[in-house]
């Protein structure tokens, strides 16, 4: 009888202290809480970085002090904040998903809305992404922190990186802050080279190739219809005291290239004008179009690829939008965009390769 006793309280003991050691890892977390899940870092700098967004964001858009947002991919990477702040009005945080579907920044704008009042949301379209299916991530997230079901957190709390490394890196940096964090966080510009070498790596012009089948200018494809019904409208339609700001980016003429080569055009294209089009139909909607800006598009040295752009350009939209430069009343405008961006694609097509300089007189 004496043994069994004994067997059981060492059971009862070896349970007690491994629910101690439990309970202890999970408190560790949740007082330290890395990833600002349960109240924003005031004794450390968080590990807010392009390899940790769709962690980071969770903390962002729970925990901060904001009042309007900056939704897309890496084209708005390197807004700074705190001038936005000053040129629109209002204080913003970057939610910012690198390379994400539609579907992806809804659920950044789910957990901003569901947790904040939004003034203003600035977003950017990049129209290729409209092709993704509208209910998919491009990117998986952390679902069980993009909710308020603490039972499911058990992920975060258990979780080796944020045990082994994060959780260190933020006892490395103890009693210090960042200030500048707000805006500096996610940026990149001053990580990649600039210039024609980069944007135009691996670029060769080939031929003439017939685009697919396109929609009619205002005709929106299936695919782009679902994701501004599901992603984009709900939002729109539900809070008609928000200012909701969407710009179609600035690629480098290089992308709009390939997207010929890649029998893409007339299709993206084709998009632009008509989610222009379908969203002006709001009043708390303002659309600017910035694909035009040949001072930008064929100035190889603002870009680090075909793509991105540097931190300037960045800059610069900020202020045009401040500003209202190349805001788009009539979804006709973005017609007459298009034009520009075929006549200079026809440009580099009729060259055989990158011209040295592009006649600008025949543009409309």
């Amino acid at each position: 009888m004496q043994k069994k006793l004994s067997r059981r309280g060492w059971t009862v003991l070896t349970l007690s202290l491994l629910l101690s050691c439990l309970l202890g890892i999970a408190g560790a977390v949740i007082l330290i809480d890395p990833f600002e899940v349960y109240h924003k870092a005031t004794r450390f700098i968080p590990p807010i970085t392009n390899g940790t967004q769709s962690y980071s964001n969770a903390g962002i858009a729970k925990s901060y002090d904001y009042d309007s947002i900056v939704i897309g991919s890496s084209m708005t990477e390197n807004f700074v904040p705190s001038q936005l702040d000053s040129l629109l009005g209002g204080r913003f945080v970057k939610l910012c998903i690198n390379g994400g579907s539609p579907y992806n920044h809804r659920q950044m704008m789910d957990m901003a809305f569901a947790t904040h009042d939004i003034r203003t949301v600035l977003y950017c379209i990049d129209v290729d992404a409209l092709t993704y299916f509208y209910t998919q991530p491009k990117f998986e997230m952390p679902d069980y922190l993009y909710d308020f079901n603490l039972l499911n957190d058990v992920r975060y709390w258990f979780n080796a990186s944020v045990l082994t490394h994060y959780l260190p890196e933020c006892l490395s940096t103890w009693g210090r802050a960042d200030p500048s964090q707000r805006d500096t966080m996610y940026s990149w510009g001053s990580l990649y080279p600039y210039g024609a070498e980069y944007a135009l790596a691996g670029f060769n012009v080939g031929p003439d190739t017939e685009q697919k089948k396109a929609p009619a200018p205002f005709e929106l494809s299936q695919q782009t219809k679902l994701n501004i019904e599901h992603n984009y409208l709900p939002f729109i339609e539900a809070h008609p005291d928000t200012q909701f700001i969407f710009f179609l980016p600035p690629y480098s003429l290089v992308r709009w290239v390939r997207f010929y080569q890649s029998r893409d055009l007339e299709l993206h294209l084709s998009q632009a004008a008509a989610v222009a089009a379908r969203l002006l139909s709001y009043p708390n909607v303002s659309v600017y179009d910035f694909r035009a800006r040949t001072e930008w598009i064929l100035d190889l040295a603002h870009y680090i690829d075909d793509y991105h752009y540097g931190p300037e350009i960045n800059d610069a939209i900020a202020r045009d939008i401040a500003s209202g430069a190349c805001r788009i009343t009539d979804a006709a405008q973005v017609l007459e965009n298009n034009d520009v961006l075929r006549l200079l694609v026809s440009q580099v097509q009729s060259a055989g390769q990158w011209p040295d300089a592009f006649d600008l007189s025949r543009l409309p």
